[in-house]
């Protein structure tokens, strides 16, 4: 299938590991020119050490990017590099203190706020100016599948997400006429490190690719039509479509990719 990411300009915040990493390989591999960012220098410049043997034209910019101001330099560092901004993929927005909400003061509030919906935001609003200069733009930003099913421990989390996947809805319905489209996908339970599942399948007596999934059906009642959680390339695939020519028709749709998911 041809998705039309040749020579374009991708953009990834979180990109460093998990699915930012596992989505600047498939764009990688579709000859897209990449700007990784993220907190860790080291995993960053490792994955650029292996895209870089591939014959993939990467640049890293280490930081964090929720901080205010952050994501302004990374965009200029960007269009400067490479000439242009074409794509934006925002897959950072870590989990934070899990609580009932009588249970979360506003530190909590706060780190969520800052680390999930206003590092989206300002990530949009760094790189839209340079994504309207080009007729066929897109964004792909990362909610959850929890914003379609309440869990108490996870009111913040949900809270935030569900606010990101509003902004690309506006960001579809007000930028459309001038060729930018934005979407959300919606991952539910998302596979751990190799050292991870192993502890986990000792620990449920379970085989390691069943193990992620025991976890969370064991302590937070979740069901999984799959009974597996889902891995970081499948995620990946999604991303690297909603961004592509072969998604041209696609934009203000938050897509479910949890595995038959049923809290």
């Amino acid at each position: 299938m041809e998705l039309d990411l040749s020579g374009r300009v991708v953009l990834i915040v979180g990109g460093s590991s998990g699915i930012g990493a596992a989505t600047a390989r498939v764009l990688g591999r579709e000859g897209a020119k990449l700007a990784l960012v993220a907190r860790r220098r080291r995993e960053l410049e490792g994955i650029r050490t292996e895209l870089t043997a591939n014959g993939v034209e990467v640049l890293c910019i280490a930081g964090d990017a929720g901080s205010a101001g952050f994501m302004d330099d990374a965009v200029a560092q960007t269009v400067s590099h490479f000439g242009g901004l074409h794509r934006l993929a925002v897959v950072a927005g870590p989990m934070g203190t899990r609580a009932l909400l009588h249970e979360l003061d506003d530190s909590d509030w706060a780190s969520y706020f800052e680390q999930s919906l206003m590092l989206a935001v300002r990530s949009c609003r760094a790189a839209l100016p340079a994504l309207l200069g080009t007729p066929d733009s897109a964004i792909v930003l990362t909610s959850a599948v929890s914003i379609r099913a309440q869990k108490s421990g996870l009111v913040a989390y949900t809270a935030m997400k569900s606010a990101v996947a509003s902004v690309a809805k506006n960001i579809a319905r007000t930028y459309g006429s001038r060729g930018l489209r934005a979407n959300c996908i919606a991952p539910g339970v998302i596979d751990r490190d190799a050292q991870t599942n192993r502890a986990l399948a000792a620990r449920y007596g379970v085989p390691e690719c069943r193990a992620r999934y025991e976890q969370v059906r064991r302590e937070s009642g979740m069901s999984v039509a799959l009974e597996r959680a889902g891995r970081h390339e499948e995620f990946a695939d999604l991303i690297v479509y909603l961004l592509s020519a072969r998604a041209s028709y696609v934009t203000g749709a938050t897509v479910n990719i949890d595995g038959g998911t049923d809290f």
